[in-house]
């Protein structure tokens, strides 16, 4: 009567072994980090045209352009004026994920004072 018991618990214990050790990895957002991107905007386009992070990633922008520009980045309320042969930066946290234009708020090349044009997208993963 002991016998099948034993097995019981054996078998059980055997398979609660075989979980944990072959259990799947769940992926975590790991520890946020620090994020540096060189963008660089030449007649009117910006490389690289996208910038990836993670919610909750230090990000360091430094922006170089061959004519001035205001480059907004959206959802982040975040501005920088560019003058041609200077680095601009802006830092901040990733607080939320989304997609986010980032603008340039300063383009004239179409003879419009008020004109914006998109130059690039900055991407918030969700941790």
């Amino acid at each position: 009567m002991a016998r099948p018991f034993i097995i019981v618990a054996l078998s059980t214990l055997a398979l609660a072994g075989l979980f944990l050790a072959l259990r799947p990895e769940i992926p975590s957002g790991g520890a946020p980090e620090q994020r540096s991107f060189k963008l660089e905007i030449r007649n009117g386009s910006m490389t690289p045209d996208e910038l990836v992070v993670r919610e909750g990633d230090r990000v360091t922008l430094r922006i170089e352009s061959d004519r001035p520009v205001e480059l907004h980045v959206h959802g982040y309320d975040l501005r920088a004026d560019v003058a041609p042969g200077e680095t601009a930066e802006i830092s901040f946290d990733a607080d939320f994920s989304g997609r986010f234009e980032i603008e340039n708020h300063h383009d004239h090349s179409n003879g419009d004072e008020h004109s914006h044009s998109a130059t690039g997208t900055l991407v918030v993963q969700p941790r």
